[in-house]
């Protein structure tokens, strides 16, 4: 899904308020994404101690930094070393994961 696509989703919806803009409704969007990147950005995280944005039934995102690492240039054989960098990755709730697998079509089900 793409960003107009999640705009045109979430402008459909029938629980929002109908004076809502699809240019407001986009605005929205862009300052929780930027506000969510921003908080990952700033976040100090420690060893005991993870960053992390949790959304309930849906899942948590975590900042984890991952250490430098020797890998081989496939084209050369040298080693090249990576340096540590920051990344985030994603756990899903149970719950997403019930509805994942609730919504599969039963003849796939059986495989």
């Amino acid at each position: 899904m793409t960003k107009a696509e999640l705009i045109t989703r979430l402008y459909g919806n029938k629980k929002l308020p109908r004076d809502l803009t699809k240019k407001t409704l986009q605005q929205i969007v862009e300052c929780l994404f930027t506000e969510i990147g921003d908080h990952f950005i700033r976040a100090k995280s420690t060893r005991g101690s993870l960053e992390k944005f949790t959304y309930p039934n849906f899942g948590t995102f975590s900042k984890w930094r991952r250490p430098e690492r020797t890998v081989k240039n496939i084209r050369t054989g040298e080693p090249i070393t990576i340096p540590a960098q920051f990344t985030l990755t994603f756990s899903p709730s149970s719950t997403l994961k019930a509805y994942m697998n609730q919504a599969r079509p039963k003849a796939a089900a059986g495989k």
